[in-house]
């Protein structure tokens, strides 16, 4: 940024202000956790919980709602700020390919077993940085890290993205193997015999009919966060046995959409009787339901740690090789670096871009960058007026500087700024850099006129007042900036005043269900890189991640044509034409997309990385394994 640019931009100005008083509050303290606990001694039993050690003298479970009933606090890694350095200045070498390489023409037998690692030692506790606690504990419903980070192992789904290879092919999990028929229409899944759930019941074809019942066509009441990735295909269930399970479409999905489609690890089995008893819904007693994963749950202390222990009757033998996986919730990037950098931690998800630097130029440390994309963005409430009117959603898109925002957020997080066509950057369906550079939103003279003028036609030359401006987990300091950043400019443009309600992710999710709210900044999760998963999920009528309620009967007409189309030229000026429509009726103001930066401790091996995958998916573990080093 040059020196001109500083005081030129009102926006950008505001965005170093924000930068300095923000990073000044991290560095005095403001978020950082308390005391390091000590790791546990490796006992080599699965399910073993070794006691607190230090201040406190030991630790009760929590109950499985969550609300906890821990007689003393386990102190989480602390979290001290990271010594200052440069970011990076060029994006780290991971651009991922536009879809994870599938394997339509063979499948291959499941290439993760105990074997995998030759060298793999067996036991040990690893200590992650995560993220904050779970809004609820129904994976399904959500896409929010917070719950796959920790739940995700728990589970195994029909296929996975394969973990040996970083995620760039799909592979049989629950199911033995696949077969889809030439027409493409039906896809059979013959299931694994003898699997147990973590009750000890053993899992059929029925309980795996209910578990994706609810996620193709969910009870009323219960929302599945990702029903618009199947909904275009018209999909159906039928059981064809008690160990075969067959789903048939109105319209066949491409083959490598498809093979997604049944990979993704949001959507886990669980037993029909448990499903039936929760009325299919996983809010409340999500945290203990059984799976049929490598770990099962073992206690969730609310603000403290999130424990998981060995599955010892594992239908896929002598795996995990890990005893237990604690997740700290320390909601920071900043603080997750801090607490890997302190040997608090093993493994820190999302570090910030100081200290990714520091880890890479470390030879005790990995540090890659993950195939990830989170969506920023401010939402609308459009069961509302004015925001159910698109000039005045146009003119709020237009008021936001994504360079000054990028300029800020770009102090805790990696990744790229929004405005930019609505596609994923670095992805096949892109616009050329040229293109972007020429949109009015990146001229700020003519966009904020532009902004003025759509004001004044729709009514609102004198500003609209009272407005709710709710604002995501206000422990990640990255939220907060947004949200005074757009605060203050949709204020100076068009003489918006709101008032800003911080919310923790919880509760941000709750408030989203129940329409409380005018306008939100937080953040969502792409499910894969594909126009048909992130498109239709986040802005078709009735869309699983659709937080605006936002419907545009032109643009999933233009979806429905996307979804359909083969052929790699003709697919691209359609999503550039569904685009366009968002363009002149925004949905959303996004504003970052957000590329994951990762690392942990040398002597933990096993974690390839995510190039095919996105990083919401491979949180399986169990092909994560410690040596000696990390096991002391």
């Amino acid at each position: 940024m040059t020196p001109k640019r500083i005081f030129t931009s009102p926006a950008t100005a505001l965005a170093v202000v924000l930068t300095i008083a923000l990073v000044t509050a991290v560095a005095c303290g403001g978020t950082a956790a308390p005391a390091p606990q000590t790791a546990p001694a490796d006992t080599g039993a699965a399910g073993s919980a070794a006691p607190a050690t230090g201040g406190d003298s030991g630790t009760t479970a929590a109950t499985g709602s969550g609300g906890g009933t821990a007689a003393q606090s386990q102190a989480q890694p602390q979290a001290t700020r990271v010594p200052p350095t440069a970011r990076p200045t060029t994006p780290p070498d991971a651009t991922p390919t536009p879809l994870p390489a599938a394997l339509p023409s063979e499948v291959i037998s499941n290439p993760v077993t105990k074997d995998a690692y030759p060298d793999a030692q067996w036991g040990g506790i690893l200590r992650r940085g995560g993220y904050v606690d779970p809004a609820h504990y129904d994976l399904m419903q959500v896409s929010s890290v917070s719950n796959s980070f920790k739940q995700m192992m728990l589970l195994n789904n029909l296929l996975r993205y394969n973990p040996l290879d970083a995620g760039k092919t799909i592979i049989p999990d629950i199911a033995a193997n696949w077969d889809v028929s030439e027409d493409g229409e039906t896809w059979t899944f013959p299931l694994r015999e003898n699997v147990m759930f973590h009750d000890g019941t053993i899992m059929d074809a029925d309980d795996v009919a209910a578990s994706w019942g609810r996620v193709i066509d969910p009870p009323s009441g219960v929302v599945s966060a990702r029903k618009g990735l199947y909904t275009p295909f018209g999909p159906t269930i039928n059981v064809i046995d008690p160990q075969t399970v067959a789903f048939n479409f109105d319209v066949a999905p491409p083959l490598n959409y498809g093979l997604n489609l049944f990979a993704l690890e949001w959507h886990g089995i669980y037993p029909k009787d448990f499903l039936e008893a929760n009325n299919y819904d996983l809010k409340v007693n999500g945290i203990t339901a059984p799976g049929t994963g490598a770990f099962r749950f073992l206690e969730h202390q609310e603000g403290e740690v999130w424990k998981n222990e060995r599955f010892a009757d594992y239908w896929n033998e002598g795996l995990p090789y890990l005893d237990e996986v604690w997740t700290f919730p320390l909601g920071s990037s900043v603080n997750r670096s801090a607490a890997l950098l302190a040997g608090n931690v093993e493994y820190a998800q999302t570090v910030d871009p100081a200290a990714f630097e520091i880890l890479s130029n470390d030879d005790r440390y990995e540090a890659q960058p993950f195939s990830s994309y989170s969506y920023f963005a401010v939402w609308f409430n459009t069961d509302k007026e004015p925001w159910n009117d698109p000039r005045v959603r146009r003119a709020m898109w237009l008021s936001v500087d994504r360079a000054a925002l990028h300029e800020v957020v770009s102090e805790w997080l990696f990744g790229y700024m929004g405005g930019t066509g609505w596609t994923f950057p670095d992805q096949a369906y892109q616009l050329p850099q040229a293109e972007i550079d020429t949109r009015l939103v990146f001229n700020r003279e003519a966009a904020e006129a532009e902004a003025k003028r759509l004001f004044e036609e729709a009514g609102y030359s004198e500003g609209i007042e009272n407005v709710d401006l709710m604002q995501r987990d206000p422990a990640n300091p990255h939220f907060t900036a947004a949200a005074q950043i757009v605060q203050l400019e949709f204020k100076r443009i068009l003489g918006i005043e709101s008032t800003i309600r911080p919310v923790a992710s919880a509760v941000w999710f709750e408030e989203l269900a129940n329409r409380n709210f005018d306008i939100t900044v937080g953040a969502i999760a792409s499910p894969f890189i594909d126009p048909s998963a992130y498109l239709n999920s986040f802005y078709r009528c009735g869309g699983g991640e659709n937080h605006s309620n936002y419907c545009n009967p032109e643009f999933d007409a233009l979806m429905a044509q996307v979804d359909a189309e083969g052929d790699l030229e003709k697919r691209y000026d359609l999503v550039q034409q569904a685009a366009a429509i968002l363009d002149q009726d925004p949905p959303t103001v996004e504003y970052w997309y957000n590329r994951t930066l990762s690392a942990w401790r040398s002597c933990v091996h096993g974690i390839e990385g995510k190039h095919g995958a996105l990083v919401h998916n491979l949180d399986r573990m169990d092909t994560v394994w410690m040596d000696e080093e990390c096991r002391q």
